[in-house]
C-alpha cells in the first residue's frame, strides 16, 4: 500500500490543479462575448483626428480566418483581465510580433520595416499586406497576399502618386507595365498562379533596397532568383562569359532583367519585347558598343555599327526577322568566347553554326571576317575600295549637279 502512495499523490495533484491550469488558460472573454457588440454594424469612435473608425467585425468572416482559433484579448492583451463592459475606446497597438517573431525580424530589416519602426505610417506594416481580422492563408484565392490578388495589394501603395513623389520611388507607369509583362498576364488573363509576383523578385517580409548586397534586386543575387523558375536556363547561364563574370564580381557583365527587363518582361515573339529578333541588336550594342566597357575589358567595339553595315543588319532593318541576328551566332544563355570549344562561333563550329540558315555550309564559312570594319587594320581591301566608291560616288555627284546647273543656266540665257 505504501509503496503505491507517490503515485497516487502524484494522480491526486493533476486531478487537483490540471482543471485550475485550464480555467486559468480559458480565463477572459470569449471571441463570442467580443462579438456580441462588434457584430454590429453602427458602432464605431472618433480617431484623435475626428475620423470615423468602424469596429464592426462579422463573427462569420472571422471564423474562415487562419487566426479563428486564436482569442480576440490574446491579440488586444490589454483586454485579458477585462471585467466591466463596454471597455475603454482606445486600446494598445497589436504586436503580431508576438506571435511571428521570425516574420517580423525579417521585416525590421527590410525597406519598409525600418521606416515603419521610425513611425512613420506611410510605408506598409503587417495590416497593411494581410489584413486585420480576415486574413486568410496565402494559398488561398481571396488572400490579399496570393500570387491572385498580390498586384493589387502593392500597387495600394506604388500607384499611389503621394507616396511615389514622398519617397521617389519607380513612376506609376512603370509599376503598371508588370500587368502587360509575360508575367503578369499570366496571372491576370490565365490565372496561372505559378508565374511570378512581387514576393517572388522582391521578396515578402525582407524586402530590401537593390544596393543592398542581400537584396534579391541586388544585380549580383537577379540569376539565383529568376532561377528559381528558371533553372535549366540558369544552368546555361551560369556558364556562359557573362554568367562566370557576375559569380567572380564583374557588375558590369548582363543579367537576366539587362536583357529581358524587369517589369516590361514580354516574350520574344512580341514586337515589343528586347528579345524579339528585330531588337536583339540594339539590346546587346548596350554594353557592346559602350566605349568604356569595351576599353575595360578588352571587347572588340564597333560591333553592333559592324553588324547594321553587313547583309544579315540591313536585312534586320528593313524588317526581315528571319534574318541571323546576334543571338543566331553567338547563342543565348550559352555565350562562350570563340576559344571555347564549344562556343557555337567557335572556329569548328560554325559549319554548323552558319548551316542553321544556310544548309550545306562548309568550312569556308568559317575563312572569312565576320564584324569587319572599313579600316587599314582590320580590313585593307574593304578599307580601300570604300575609299574608291566614296571618292568616286562624291566626284559622280559633284558633276552631275554641276551639268543641271549648267544646263539651266544656257536654258534661261537662250529664253532672254
Amino acid at each position: 500500500m505504501l509503496k503505491n502512495f507517490p503515485v497516487a499523490m502524484f494522480l491526486m495533484i493533476l486531478i487537483i490543479f490540471l482543471p485550475l491550469k485550464a480555467s486559468s488558460q480559458t480565463a477572459g472573454v470569449s471571441n463570442e462575448e467580443c462579438f456580441g457588440c462588434h457584430e454590429d454594424k453602427s458602432l464605431s469612435r472618433k480617431s484623435a483626428t475626428g475620423e470615423e473608425i468602424l469596429l464592426f467585425v462579422e463573427g462569420k468572416e472571422f471564423n474562415r480566418s487562419v487566426h479563428k482559433n486564436v482569442r480576440c484579448i490574446y491579440c488586444h492583451d490589454d483586454l485579458k483581465d477585462i471585467k466591466d463592459f463596454p471597455h475603454k475606446e482606445s486600446l494598445k497597438k497589436v504586436e503580431c510580433k508576438t506571435c511571428h517573431e521570425k516574420e517580423f525580424a525579417s521585416f525590421a530589416q527590410s525597406v519598409h520595416g525600418r521606416e515603419f519602426i521610425k513611425g512613420d505610417r506611410n510605408v506598409p506594416g503587417c495590416a497593411t499586406c494581410h489584413g486585420k481580422h480576415y486574413i486568410l492563408c496565402a494559398d488561398d484565392p481571396e488572400c490579399s497576399t496570393s500570387p491572385a490578388k498580390q498586384i493589387k495589394t502593392c500597387t495600394k501603395c506604388h500607384e499611389d502618386q503621394r507616396i511615389v513623389k514622398k519617397y521617389n520611388l519607380p513612376g506609376i507607369e512603370f509599376i503598371k507595365s508588370y500587368e502587360k509583362s509575360i508575367h503578369g498576364r499570366a496571372i491576370t488573363e490565365k490565372g496561372l498562379i505559378v508565374s511570378a509576383v512581387c514576393s517572388d523578385c522582391h521578396g515578402a517580409h525582407e524586402i530590401k533596397p537593390a544596393d543592398d548586397p542581400k537584396s534579391l534586386k541586388n544585380k549580383a543575387n537577379i540569376p539565383k532568383v529568376c532561377a528559381r523558375c528558371h533553372d535549366s536556363v540558369y544552368s546555361q547561364y551560369v556558364e556562359s562569359i557573362h554568367g562566370k563574370a557576375i559569380l567572380s564580381g564583374i557588375k558590369d557583365s548582363p543579367v537576366c532583367t539587362d536583357c529581358h527587363g524587369e517589369h516590361t518582361i514580354a516574350a520574344s515573339s512580341e514586337p515589343s519585347s528586347k528579345v524579339a529578333p528585330k531588337n536583339i541588336p540594339e539590346t546587346c550594342s548596350v554594353c557592346h558598343s559602350d566605349v568604356k566597357l569595351t576599353e575595360k575589358y578588352g571587347i572588340p567595339g564597333a560591333r553592333y555599327k559592324t553588324y547594321l553595315d553587313s547583309y544579315h543588319g540591313m536585312a534586320s532593318k528593313f524588317g526581315e526577322v528571319t534574318v541571323a541576328n546576334c543571338a543566331s551566332c553567338h547563342g543565348y544563355h550559352n555565350i562562350l568566347p570563340s576559344s571555347d570549344k564549344n562556343s557555337l562561333i567557335n572556329k569548328d563550329n560554325l559549319p554548323k553554326t552558319c548551316g542553321k540558315c544556310h544548309p550545306g555550309a562548309t568550312g569556308k564559312f568559317a575563312i572569312g571576317k565576320i564584324h569587319v570594319e572599313a579600316k587599314k587594320e582590320s580590313s585593307l581591301g574593304k578599307y580601300y575600295v570604300r575609299q574608291f566608291y566614296i571618292w568616286f560616288i562624291s566626284i559622280l555627284i559633284v558633276c552631275f549637279v554641276s551639268y543641271v546647273a549648267l544646263e539651266l543656266y544656257g536654258y534661261f540665257r537662250r529664253k532672254r
